[in-house]
């Protein structure tokens, strides 16, 4: 991971015009941010690894309930979400918002002024991590790429492991207690695949260059 790769927003919408009008929003942003756009779930899966996208936008208005969640859940994997929608979209998302997964926006122009000031939020948000994390690699003392790998990535291993358990003896749990599961187990890949960039880019800026 990048400082560039908090300033990619992937726009996934069959609509590039609205992915062309999300970037005119977001031209005169402070976050210096480039959008990309992919008509569907299915292609923004092929290029999340290589964008490394900061904020996902993701038009979840052409799919039912149960289908949009599940995609808005995929795709957060990989980045924050903001992510329109409609009425029908909008009933099991709370879980998600209330998580820090996902900003959701109603569906239609008209809101994509609130779209670009979301994402750019998140955008600046995750500008000030990283901006952080080079202050804080500056202390030769510290291998962060260590800290990353084992302090943090050993503990949530196990987090996933036990929330991955639990969703595999779904019909023994409450009810109520199955989305608030699933939601730990999402922000557990999250942050692990948040820790896999992270420390393949302080070892790639770490490691010895040889000459000749």
């Amino acid at each position: 991971m990048t400082s560039e790769a908090a300033s990619i927003v992937l726009a996934v919408t069959p609509d590039e015009r609205t992915a062309e009008r999300l970037g005119t929003w977001l031209a005169e942003s402070p976050a210096e941010c480039e959008v990309h756009h992919a008509a569907s779930v299915r292609i923004a899966r092929r290029q999340v690894d290589r964008l490394l996208p900061g904020v996902i936008y993701f038009e979840a208005t052409k799919l039912s309930g149960a289908d949009s969640r599940s995609a808005v859940r995929d795709l957060a994997r990989y980045a924050p979400v903001v992510a329109a929608v409609n009425s029908d979209a909008a009933r099991g998302l709370a879980v998600l918002v209330v998580a820090g997964i996902v900003d959701c926006v109603p569906e239609g122009a008209e809101f994509l002024e609130l779209t670009a000031a979301l994402v750019e939020r998140r955008l600046l948000a995750g500008r000030r991590l990283w901006e952080g994390i080079q202050e804080f690699e500056q202390e030769e003392t510290v291998d962060f790429g260590s800290i990353l790998r084992h302090e943090l990535n050993n503990p949530l291993t196990g987090i996933l492991g036990n929330a991955e358990m639990l969703l595999n003896r779904r019909q023994r749990l409450p009810e109520e207690a199955v989305p608030r599961v699933e939601t730990i187990a999402d922000l557990a890949i999250r942050l692990r695949e948040t820790i896999r960039r992270l420390s393949s880019a302080w070892e790639a800026r770490h490691r010895p260059q040889h000459i000749g």
